[in-house]
């Protein structure tokens, strides 16, 4: 169980947030991505005269879309793990397991928090034609159903609307299931980076995740070509997309029964997270700590 310790060394990483231009700009970063990204489909809207739902989350994350969202989530833990000039005074009065603990709690809510607002800013970015609803909305059901609709107004629309999401899933089903997909793969990579910079006291954790980022686009187009669609079960952040699993044993998604099923998706990015927590520990308990520079916040 934690201690209050421990969540106070959450609290104290997540406050330097605001002393710290690297999060700042990667929130920038991603509301000015989402914004271009999203840009024809706002187009396209007006151009039928009709406003848009804001369900278009669980739509975004395409192969190419997983690299960008992959190199964000890299920004968000690069400096992992969270060392900086405090860092010993905070481990001589909280304690050496507290502080760990602090750290693991919150890369949990810095994945949570990051989520969110990807999730937001997909929704504010498709303002002014954005209305609220329980349904799809026409937009999204015409792109669903036909992908080159936006070719009748000259339009080359870089979202792609899955029909399979939209006849399977309601709205608010697909919106939860994508943001706690989104949220695991986020802690996933979190831990990753974490435990590796750890036990190695480089930066060799970003090398690792940077590879499995890029093993998202390999096994989403040419991966799949090459070895089948078995290779989604060698890409754990593939499945930060709803696209990448299959739900309830049905065929709908793309890859058929051969894709992971939502059980073995969930299930082995918390049961591979709770190894990393496992290691960290381990690690860090035998470990001296030595701090080499760091960021300093006031």
């Amino acid at each position: 169980m934690l201690s209050s310790q421990s969540l106070r060394c959450a609290g104290l990483t997540l406050a330097k947030w605001t002393a710290t231009p690297r999060i700042i700009s990667l929130l920038i970063f991603i509301s000015a991505f989402l914004a271009y990204h999203s840009h024809s489909l706002v187009q396209f809207a007006a151009a039928e005269g009709k406003a848009l739902t804001p369900w278009v989350f669980p739509h975004l994350l395409t192969p190419a879309m997983l690299l960008v969202y992959g190199s964000f989530t890299l920004l968000l833990f690069c400096d992992a793990p969270f060392m900086d000039n405090h860092t010993p005074f905070v481990i001589i009065r909280c304690g050496r397991m507290s502080w760990l603990d602090g750290q693991l709690l919150y890369i949990i809510m810095a994945g949570l928090i990051y989520s969110l607002f990807f999730m937001l800013a997909s929704i504010l970015v498709l303002a002014p034609n954005l209305t609220f609803t329980n349904d799809w909305g026409t937009i999204l059901k015409i792109l669903a159903s036909n992908p080159s609709a936006g070719r009748q107004h000259n339009l080359v629309l870089t979202v792609f609307i899955s029909e399979a999401i939209v006849q399977q899933f309601s709205p608010l089903q697909a919106m939860l299931i994508s943001l706690g997909l989104f949220w695991l793969t986020s802690v996933f990579t979190g831990f990753l980076i974490f435990s590796i910079n750890l036990a190695t006291g480089k930066t060799s954790g970003l090398f690792v995740a940077g590879a499995f980022i890029c093993m998202t686009y390999f096994s989403g187009i040419q991966g799949r070509f090459v070895f089948g669609d078995w290779i989604s079960y060698l890409s754990p952040l593939s499945w930060a997309s709803m696209h990448n699993i299959r739900w309830g044993g049905s065929a709908n998604l793309v890859g058929g029964l051969t894709q992971p099923s939502a059980a073995w998706a969930v299930g082995s990015l918390v049961g591979s997270s709770v190894l990393m927590v496992v290691i960290s520990r381990i690690i860090f308990v035998r470990q001296d700590i030595i701090i080499k520079g760091g960021q300093e916040h006031d």
